[in-house]
């Protein structure tokens, strides 16, 4: 009977253990940041912003909500990933997974290149403009356009 006991003690506590390394394991950010920016961008336009001084990625979407009453092709949408290395020992560059309006990817970074993310409807993309302060430009395109465009640009960090 005791050595069913032991068993059984033996079998609790590895349990209990096995819950304690995994809460201890899993971290939690109760904050989520969002900045959100609207403008309105006339053909040949453009509109710059800064990335928000954090440690880790940021989330970036745009979308282009149609002015005209009708749906762009193939989307409104572009959205990216980025880091940007700053700080006292940071490279002062900016890396990113960029997604365009097609769906299509590129990742790359401002070494390398500026572009990071097109609309392609429309043509508006957006680009680094200066790495080292983390600025950002949505450029609407004067080719294939008359109108002004209105954007919406989310940061999640």
């Amino acid at each position: 009977m005791s050595n069913k006991l032991a068993g059984r003690l033996l079998f609790l506590c590895l349990c209990v253990s096995g819950f304690a390394v995994l809460a201890q394991s899993q971290t939690t950010h109760p904050t989520l940041n969002i900045t959100q920016v609207e403008f309105t961008l006339p053909p040949g336009g453009s509109q710059t912003f800064t990335l928000p001084n954090v440690p880790g990625a940021i989330r970036i979407e745009i979308s282009s909500p149609s002015s005209n009453h009708g749906t762009q092709e193939p989307s409104e949408l572009m959205w990216a990933l980025v880091n940007w290395d700053n700080g006292p020992e940071g490279s002062e560059q900016i890396t990113w997974i960029g997604t365009n309006s097609d769906g299509t990817t590129l990742g790359s970074n401002s070494v390398q290149s500026t572009t990071i993310a097109s609309i392609f409807g429309a043509p508006t993309t957006l680009t680094v403009s200066d790495a080292a302060t983390g600025t950002l430009e949505v450029t609407r395109s004067s080719a294939g356009t008359i109108i002004n465009g209105n954007y919406i640009v989310r940061m999640y960090y």
